[in-house]
């Protein structure tokens, strides 16, 4: 059985609004959605410390079908742009558990890879699907050699040639299988 690897905000969680809320109490255009936190923070001219003090992770809710599909799994793994201290947050908040979360930190505040999270699991990119909902996700999966499947739960998330989509988190099982 292939082993599900996860992008966390557009695919797990829908945390669009929560990513953009602190943005707009500062008074700053946001960035793009998707970027490193320090990246994001960098472009609007505000600090991380700033952001983090004004970003609320009990706002931010799982997408419809994510608790029972991640119920299903016995092993997943994450590979997210968010600063740790609010996605641990958010792991908990749920009651989510994966194997191994890197996560903004991990990669030094660059730009997130997936090639760590693989060595952590002890996996190959051929034994992987990542599960994300942006441009970058695809490049991530591809750099490792994984499997990439678009969250087509989120209405966001934009199909190109090639694609796997999925329409709800379920229709991921048949793909690990």
């Amino acid at each position: 059985m292939r082993l599900a690897v996860f992008d966390f905000d557009g695919t797990l969680v829908d945390s669009d609004a929560a990513l953009l809320a602190p943005f707009h109490e500062l008074g700053v255009t946001p960035p793009p959605l998707g970027l490193p936190a320090s990246e994001a923070c960098e472009r609007a001219g505000i600090t991380v410390a700033q952001y983090v003090e004004r970003y609320d992770p009990s706002t931010v809710p799982p997408f419809a079908g994510v608790d029972d599909l991640l119920a299903d799994l016995a092993r997943w793994g994450l590979c997210s742009n968010k600063l740790r201290s609010a996605g641990l947050a958010e792991l908990a908040l749920h009651g989510w558990s994966p194997d191994v979360a890197l996560f903004s930190d991990d990669f030094d505040f660059a730009e997130k890879r997936l090639a760590p999270v693989l060595e952590a699991l002890g996996v190959d990119g051929i034994d992987v699907v990542y599960v994300g909902d942006t441009a970058h996700d695809r490049a991530c999966a591809a750099a490792a050699g994984a499997t990439f499947a678009l969250a087509g739960w989120n209405p966001r998330a934009s199909a190109e040639p090639g694609d796997v989509v999925l329409t709800r988190p379920a229709d991921l099982l048949d793909l690990l299988e």
